[in-house]
């Protein structure tokens, strides 16, 4: 009896030991796959996050911005003028489309020593009953060869999700998470992580204020 006694409670204190550790990996993977705010200015929120299986950080940036989803999509749609307002682009091309998806190719201005880097972008677009609008972004490194004096970027991968909130009225969410490639230093990368979608968001409110006012809606 006492033997059983000894057992039953050694194997109920392992189990509570275990139950505790298991928790606290829970919680630590949570507190580690958490948003961080990095930058709050002009309207714009731009958050950042530890990528699991990647020294590269993730960005959340989130916009309100004056113009129906339908504008938008059009210009999201025109990647031929990325360049115009899409943050340190230096080349955009449209690819290919086929209804509700498009292939886009981007070159991604970089700065000295650095190299160039490169992607074409497969965009879906799916629209939901609601009216929310979800953008599937991901990068295809192999769709077409790579260009001399560029590097491709081994990954890149995101979305875009507008949620209608009035009548002409567009909240705009972008994530987004990339492998640059290359000798690009993680610690370099992350520390300027949200000047692209901030720089992106701010382009893209601006282009299409100026669309708005030139045609009167």
């Amino acid at each position: 009896m006492k033997a059983y006694f000894n057992t039953r409670a050694v194997s109920n204190y392992t189990t509570i030991i275990l139950s505790g550790l298991f928790t606290l990996q829970s919680f630590a993977a949570v507190s580690q796959s958490e948003w961080q705010l990095n930058k709050n200015q002009e309207g714009i929120r731009v958050y950042t996050k530890d990528e699991k299986g990647s020294e590269f950080k993730a960005f959340k940036a989130i916009i309100t911005i004056n113009a129906s989803i339908d504008k938008v999509i059009n210009r999201l749609k025109n990647a031929n003028e990325y360049k115009e307002w899409y943050g340190y682009t230096k080349t955009s091309i449209l690819l290919k489309r086929d209804n509700n998806v498009q292939y886009n190719y981007v070159e991604t201005l970089f700065p000295w020593p650095f190299r160039n880097r490169d992607m074409v972008y497969r965009m879906l677009i799916n629209t939901h009953d609601s009216g929310v609008v979800r953008i599937d972004l991901k990068g295809i490194s192999d769709y077409i060869p790579e260009r001399k004096g560029i590097v491709r970027m081994s990954k890149a991968e995101g979305s875009i999700l507008l949620q209608p909130l009035e009548k002409r009225i567009t909240e705009v969410t972008y994530v987004f998470h990339s492998e640059p490639g290359s000798n690009i230093p993680a610690w370099l990368a992350n520390s300027s992580v949200a000047e692209l979608p901030f720089k992106t968001l701010t382009g893209l409110r601006k282009i299409l204020r100026e669309e708005i006012n030139f045609s009167g809606q």
